[in-house]
């Protein structure tokens, strides 16, 4: 029988961690600095790679849910990336390309978003708490809410960094989901009625111009 090495694991022990949310820490890819490597936090999960925080219930019958965010945003992402395969519109989240292996345990891949002068495009909360926003900003983050109904994407959170902008060389831009996207729900309700979709998404985006207006006054 032919045996097959294991696959080579993408060093990144001593790299510094250039994001993290509530359970995850995020790295430069060693080899293509268009990607971005997401990894739980140790501390949130068990050896069965379970959330430390589960009920009695997701350990009975889910498994590895410390890596359930990833089986999401990797959904929601693979089918727009396949909507999007001819359609000169961006997306409106990043793009997500699988998983890796990593000596820090199994990563996500997914898209790097950034700047012309090559560092991380800024989120929303970092955009109001810096008062940098612009009329252009606002213009497309109203755009943006209308393409996320248009496209039907599910936003699982109302987290001001997780929604950057991303700004191209002539000036223009647009804002890209970085996390917490696609269903959450056992039943994806969302997924099926898109008028429930839609009241969840005018909600995040009352909360965001809320937020905005409120910094403002």
């Amino acid at each position: 029988m032919k045996c097959h090495q294991s696959p080579t694991l993408l060093e990144i022990g001593n790299s510094p961690v250039i994001a993290k949310g509530n359970r995850q820490f995020v790295y430069e890819h060693p080899f293509d600095k268009g990607l971005l490597l997401k990894v739980p936090q140790p501390h949130t999960m068990d050896a069965g790679s379970r959330l430390v925080t589960d009920k009695w219930y997701d350990r009975l019958f889910r498994r590895a849910t410390a890596f359930k965010g990833f089986m999401r945003e990797f959904d929601e992402a693979f089918f727009l990336m396949i909507r999007h395969q001819e359609s000169p519109e961006v997306m409106p989240v990043c793009r997500v390309f699988g998983t890796a292996p990593t000596d820090k345990g199994l990563a996500l891949v997914y898209e790097r978003i950034s700047d012309p002068d090559g560092q991380l495009s800024p989120s929303l909360g970092q955009l109001i708490a810096e008062d940098r926003l612009t009329p252009q900003h606002l213009s497309d983050l109203n755009n943006h809410f209308d393409q996320l109904s248009d496209e039907r994407v599910i936003i699982s959170n109302k987290n001001t960094g997780n929604l950057v902008y991303q700004t191209w060389p002539d000036g223009s831009g647009r804002w890209v989901w970085i996390d917490s996207f696609g269903s959450k729900q056992v039943i994806p309700l969302r997924r099926w009625v898109r008028s429930y979709n839609d009241r969840k998404l005018g909600q995040v985006r009352k909360k965001f111009f809320d937020l905005i207006d409120a910094a403002k006054g």
